[in-house]
Formats: structure tokens, sequence, C-alpha cells
């Protein structure tokens, strides 16, 4: 494993907390947006989510499995691991009930061929590692079950106000993941523009978020083609 990669990216993440978004239109709309579009995936999944164990890999404080868990994928089914600790523990109390570990994702300590759905939002972007990424990638290939499926979201821009960051394009992911059909859309109108709507966000942020120039992100599945 990469230590020294898993330290940089804890280092980053543990002061870096974006408070000013909590409350800002913008910021809201776009994961509004990226969460409608979620559940439209996951409604059209051949599979039952009541059936499912779900990974959640960066889960932070665990509001992601708890979506899952409202599209129907029981609290017995849903585990998250996470590199900061303190993320974990406000995750444990928020959610009793989901299953919550510290660890690197780099060796993911779950079965072989355990989980249905594995969920990696916006974590290999913060990847700077070449070697750490193909670990963590290798990892999920290893606990997702034959069938199953990736659900990806994250940057496809690069950031020039964050080197910690890096562009997810769809020739990095198929590095990452040969084996599997990407099957992603881009979403969510970049973050710097949609923060600057205000109370205009509204009537604003659809018209701006037609144009696929503005979007940031890719949201969609990876199936494995083995």
């Amino acid at each position: 494993m990469n230590s020294e990669e898993a330290d940089r990216i804890k280092a980053f993440y543990k002061s870096w907390e974006p408070t000013y978004d909590r409350g800002n239109p913008g910021f809201l709309k776009l994961l509004d947006e990226r969460d409608a579009r979620l559940k439209s995936l996951l409604s059209g999944l051949p599979v039952a989510l009541a059936r499912c164990r779900v990974l959640d890999l960066g889960c932070g404080y665990g509001s992601l499995l708890d979506l899952f868990h409202q599209q129907g994928v029981p609290a017995d089914g849903l585990f998250g691991i996470d590199l900061l600790p303190n993320r974990i523990e406000t995750a444990r109390m928020r959610y009793p009930n989901f299953t919550f570990k510290e660890a690197n994702a780099e060796d993911i300590d779950f079965p072989d061929k355990w989980f249905d759905i594995v969920t990696v939002f916006t974590v290999f972007s913060s990847i700077l590692d070449r070697g750490m990424a193909e670990n963590v990638a290798r990892s999920i290939v290893r606990v997702l079950a034959s069938g199953g499926i990736i659900v990806w979201y994250d940057m496809r821009y690069p950031n020039p106000w964050n080197r910690n960051i890096r562009p997810m394009t769809k020739h990095r992911i198929r590095e990452l993941f040969p084996s599997f059909e990407l099957q992603l859309k881009s979403l969510t109108l970049l973050p710097p523009l949609a923060r600057h709507l205000g109370h205009r966000t509204d009537s604003i942020y659809p018209l701006l978020a037609t144009v696929p120039i503005l979007r940031s992100h890719y949201l969609g599945l990876l199936r494995s083609t083995m």
C-alpha cells in the first residue's frame, strides 16, 4: 500500500471542509440534480435493491449510503470505508445500523465477490499516485460480485485552483477498469459557476446545465464485460 499517498489524502481532506457550500443554493441544486439522476439509475437496475450489499468507498459521513437505504437497500447491506477516522465516527453516530470501517481502499477487508454494488464518488480524482489508483481499482474488482456494478461519480475536468485532485477522463477510467463497459453521462454544472447563481439558481441552473461543456462530472455505471 502507498502510505505516503494515503497520508497526503488524509491531510488534505482533514484541512478541507467546504463550510461555505452547506447553504449555497447553487451547490444544493447540483446535489439535488445528482441524487435525482442516481435514483433514476437505481430504479432501472436489473437487481432487487432489497437483496443487495452496497460498499461506498470514501463514504465520508454516510449520506450516500442513506440514499441507498431510502431506495430499498436494508441497513445490514450497507457498508462504508473512509481514510479519515473523524468521518467514520460521525457516520457511525448518524447511521448506527450501517457498517463503517476506517480503512485504505487499496486493501478492502471484505470477502471476494461479496458486493453487488460498489460506489466511488469523487474518489479517484483525489488519488494522484498511479500505483495507488491501480491498487484501489483491483480491490474494487476483487470484492465485486459477478454481474455487480460500480456506480461512478467524479470530475472530468481539472481544477486549476486545487492541485490535490486530477480529472478522471473516460480514457483514465478505462485504463483502471479495462474489462468494464462505461455507461457514463456528463452532469453537474461547474461548481464555481453554480455557487454564484444566488437567488437565480432555480431559473438559471437548468438552462446552463443543458450546455455539455459546462457539465463538470461524469455519473453512471461501470459494468463488467467478463
